[in-house]
């Protein structure tokens, strides 16, 4: 009790003094979570947190809660723990558990029957087996098979949490620290007591009380230290960030133990809930707290803390502050007054000076301060006031300022004096400068003064002002870098001019960053003031931060004017929510620039979403065909970047192979649209990239966009196939015409053909050379020469024999030897016929096949004859002779008729006093039957001549006619 009151005690006490507040982002049911009590913590590996409260599970992505419930599976909605073990979700309850079977769904495992109901305070995979532990009921073990849970023998009944070491599984319980393997037994060293977590550090595990002690227990020197000790808060739980700190909760707030330095937070120091389930640190580093009522709460870190009314300030709107020779912090405020802070945290109003101080500044033995009415000086005894009758231009003062030389610039709304602290006196810095209104803020360069006006920079040199630009908008502030660039601060943006050039300097894309209203140098960067928070920014440009809501301002909306550097290196400004303090050495550890995470979300197509199993293959890399057809091309896709330090400082930009040519422009939203876009394959690559320009990795996928069935290979086959289908469709048409034509044109050559042949045998057998042959026999009868009329007779009988059986051979061809007997036949009749007035030779080549070849038949006597009647009868002084010569010439046969006749010259001459028109008539008709046998049976029988053949001494030696025949065999 005594305890208790003591406590009780000292908390009334600090919270009657001034108190720095750390700034925490608070998310409640207002904003989506379930349920205000927040039990347990943990992140996935997409970077999502999941919370388990006591209305539900929620998935949150920074900005966003999605929850989830017994309608998804969920044994209940009330959840004690959950725990991610190889990428799958458990969740602990009071009558059980749940884990994760499928997307976004659950499936749920009682406790046995015998089991009175108690919750699941922990969850850890251990050798292959999943342990769940109960406040109550002992250790179980998860059999996924049986979808069942099994008593482990012998196990404590409360237990608080599990940790694994080594290869042995440590539980915080009522009765002490507990080691298991196969047995449970007590780890030696450490002493009984009821503790509520334990955790693995290196070679030993660190482990927290209900009695407000925090041990670490050594297995090299089997040793227990205490590390703290408070025995009015008893913890909870016990978490270790990256530095290595501790963290403490417990239903009286987190106490923070770095090194030897104990750091409470708690309802006075800002936490608006003091009951804490929870301290959860996630792979950004931010660290989160499960209240018991508040919600989840962002701890946005020790490097800003704030100061206002609740610290017992007399107001949150700081406009102007300093710290005195004494290291008294001096604080105006825009509707209270100025007030003091002495080193031991007393705040103190000070009285004297009621309208409002927009600037103050200090001399080694005064402070000054300029005010809506009159000039106030406080020299550490007494105060003094000055007006327009003391010589100032105006009662209304906009800025103060010291000179390196020590002089006290008064700017006022009618024009700008310098403040003469000896002699207490106003005088012109010149005569123009008295002209120069509403001056907040001036900086020097070597001699000159360079002084912000209302709406323009001025110079003042060698007692001369020089309007050096002028400005659209009002100028709130001005300051000068290593370089001498000057920034100016306006309403409208911030300007930097150097070397005569001024260019704007766009902070963000944001209307609220245009208002400037500080800026303060600190070392090579400037630190600027706006509506939209509070920026750094590098001499070069090349380097900037951006700090918000989420690195710990309680107010983006900073003051004007209201900065201030103090000699511990800790940046001092207003904000409409209270006073800031910046921890600027420590500035760095906002910012560890951990990339986000990008994770795919929804795919639309013609505005249908794909399947979750789908998504879920694609964001895992799933070798899957995902193609989308042509009249299917407008797709979207969503994606959730997950930054947690900063979620709305993400911007993106995406690059899509085969349509784009470069990056796009980076942008707040998260969602792609294509739409109409061409056949052919695309690769998608989406990235997120934080405000200080950290990008994540580049998730990439690929998809194609089938063409349109008119474009694909299959139906160029078919129209190709279908096009050949016609032409060749055409072709037959056009042939069968063709062969119709032809099979007409045969039938009529044919016809022609048989007429010929006839005629040819007609020819062959004309009634003249039978009317001389029937002479022939009947003068060797009367002559008694009976053995030349039977020779006769049987020669001319065989020869018509023969005729008559080649007018009946197919295709008018006959074998070669058969035409040569018939020539031979013929010969000899008419070398008896003539009285032997001619010889004859028949020369057959060696490899000529005469029983094999084919030949017109009767075509070579109508030649045979001619030259008999036309070349040979009229010879007067030499006997006739005729040859023929039949040779082989690779792929045809050369037959040559030659006669040592009169030749053609003569014959024509003396052709009227021959009888025998039947003899041209007989060539002619065999010079038509060649070329219609070539004409039906594409047969090639080429005739040269009949030519004349001359000798050397232009005599003439008879007729030579040549036939060439392409060889063609009897089948």
């Amino acid at each position: 009790m005594i305890k208790l009151l003591l406590f009780v005690t000292l908390f009334l006490f600090t919270s009657s003094v001034f108190s720095q507040r750390y700034a925490f982002i608070n998310y409640s049911t207002s904003e989506g979570l379930p349920q205000s009590q927040v039990n347990t913590i943990i992140q996935d590996n997409d970077g999502y947190l999941w919370l388990g409260t006591l209305g539900g599970l929620a998935k949150f992505d920074g900005k966003k809660f999605i929850s989830y419930g017994k309608s998804d599976g969920l044994l209940n909605n009330r959840i004690t723990h959950v725990e991610i073990i190889e990428e799958q979700l458990y969740v602990g309850h009071d009558k059980g558990i749940s884990y994760q079977c499928a997307i976004d769904s659950f499936c749920p495992i009682n406790f046995p029957a015998n089991v009175t109901s108690r919750n699941v305070t922990d969850i850890q995979l251990h050798n292959g087996k999943i342990f769940i532990a109960t406040n109550g009921s002992g250790l179980f073990v998860l059999d996924k098979k049986s979808n069942s849970l099994s008593y482990v023998k012998d196990s404590p009944e409360r237990i608080r949490s599990l940790e694994k070491h080594s290869n042995s599984l440590f539980l915080a319980t009522k009765n002490g620290i507990i080691e298991y393997t196969t047995k449970f037994k007590s780890v030696k060293g450490i002493p009984e007591g009821s503790y509520s977590s334990v955790i693995a550090k290196g070679d030993e595990i660190v482990f927290t009380s209900y009695d407000g002690i925090l041990m670490s227990f050594s297995f090299l020197t089997k040793e227990v230290k205490v590390i703290h000790r408070d025995e009015n808060d008893p913890y909870r739980n016990v978490t270790i960030d990256n530095h290595g700190d501790y963290w403490l909760n417990s239903k009286n707030g987190v106490t923070l133990i770095k090194g030897q330095k104990a750091i409470r937070f708690y309802e006075q120091t800002g936490l608006p809930i003091n009951d804490i389930n929870i301290v959860f640190e996630d792979r950004e580093r931010n660290i989160w707290f499960g209240t018991g009522g508040k919600g989840l709460l962002k701890f946005t870190g020790d490097v800003f803390t704030h100061f206002n009314e609740k610290s017992n300030l007399p107001s949150d709107l700081v406009i102007s502050m300093l710290k005195d020779k004494n290291d008294k912090l001096w604080l105006s405020t825009l509707d209270k007054g100025i007030c003091t802070i002495d080193n031991d945290g007393k705040v103190s109003k000070e009285p004297y000076v009621l309208s409002v101080v927009w600037s103050m500044e200090q001399t080694k033995d005064m402070i000054l301060f300029g005010s809506n009415f009159g000039l106030h000086v406080y020299d550490y005894k007494t105060w003094t006031s000055y007006y327009e009758e003391q010589g100032l231009p105006s009662n209304r003062i906009k800025g103060l300022k010291r000179t390196k030389n020590g002089l006290i610039i008064v700017g006022t709304s009618e024009g700008t004096v310098v403040f003469n602290k000896k002699t207490a006196t106003f005088s012109p810095l010149n005569s123009e400068a008295k002209s120069l209104n509403n001056v907040r803020d001036f900086i020097e360069i070597e001699d000159t003064l360079i002084f912000a006006a209302q709406n323009g920079i001025y110079k003042i040199y060698n007692n001369a002002v020089k309007l050096v630009q002028t400005f659209d908008a009002g100028i709130n502030c001005i300051e000068l870098d290593n370089d001498n660039s000057i920034w100016v601060g306006t309403e409208n943006g911030l300007y930097i001019e150097k070397n005569g050039e001024l260019s704007n300097y766009v902070l963000e894309e944001n209307g609220g960053a245009d208002y400037i209203n500080f800026i303060k140098k600190v070392d090579s960067v400037m630190f600027i003031g706006t509506n939209n928070g509070l920026y750094e920014i590098s001499f070069d440009r090349k380097h900037w931060k951006h700090y918000d809501i989420n690195a710990g301002l309680v107010d983006l909306e900073t003051n004007l004017n209201s900065s201030y550097l103090d000699n511990n290196n800790y940046l001092w400004f207003g904000t409409a929510a209270g006073l800031m303090k910046m921890n600027l050495e420590q500035r760095n550890n906002l910012f560890y620039n951990i990339p986000p995470k990008i994770h795919l979300t929804d795919i639309e197509i013609n505005f249908n979403k794909l399947s979750d199993k789908k998504i879920k293959n694609i964001n895992k890399n799933v070798k899957e065909d995902f193609r989308i057809e042509y009249k299917n091309n407008n797709i979207s896709f969503d994606f959730d970047g997950i930054y947690l330090s900063n979620p709305n400082g993400l911007s993106y930009s995406y690059f899509l192979e085969g349509f784009s040519e470069d990056w796009s422009p980076p942008s707040n939203n998260p969602r792609l649209s294509f739409t109409n876009l061409s056949p052919g394959v695309y690769t998608l690559m989406f990235k997120a990239t934080t405000s200080q320009g950290v990008d994540s990795e580049i998730y990439q996928m690929s998809f194609e966009v089938l063409p349109p069935f008119y474009r694909t290979w299959w139906f160029y086959l078919i129209c190709f196939i279908l096009l050949t289908l016609v032409v060749v469709f055409l072709d037959r048409i056009r042939v069968q015409r063709l062969d119709r034509k032809n099979y007409r044109l045969k039938l009529e050559f044919q016809n022609k053909l048989t007429r010929l042949e006839q005629q040819s045998l007609n020819a062959s057998m004309n009634r003249h050379f039978i009317f001389n042959a029937l002479n022939s026999i009947q003068y060797y009868i009367n002559s008694s020469d009976k053995k030349s009329a039977n020779k006769y007779l049987s020669r001319f009988a065989k020869l018509i024999r023969k005729n008559l059986d080649s007018s009946h051979q197919e295709n008018g061809m006959v074998p070669l030897n058969d035409e040569l007997e018939r020539l031979e036949l013929y010969l000899e009749l008419e070398t008896m016929r003539f009285n032997e007035k001619f010889s004859y030779r028949l020369e057959i080549g060696e490899h000529v096949e005469v029983e094999m070849l084919k030949v017109p038949a009767m075509f070579l006597q109508p030649f045979v004859e001619n030259s008999i009647i036309h070349g040979i009868l009229p010879l007067k002084e030499r006997k006739g002779e005729i040859k023929i010569t039949i040779t082989d010439h690779l792929d045809h046969i050369r037959i040559e008729i030659r006669d040592n006749g009169v030749g053609i010259e003569n014959s024509v001459k003396s052709k009227k006093e021959v009888t025998g028109d039947h003899e041209s008539q007989g060539m002619l008709i065999t010079k038509g039957r060649i070329e219609l046998l070539q004409k039906i049976s594409a047969r090639s029988i080429e005739m040269i001549g009949p030519v004349q053949i001359n000798e050397s001494d232009s005599s003439i030696n008879g007729t030579l006619v040549t036939f060439k025949i392409i060889k063609q065999y009897l089948e």
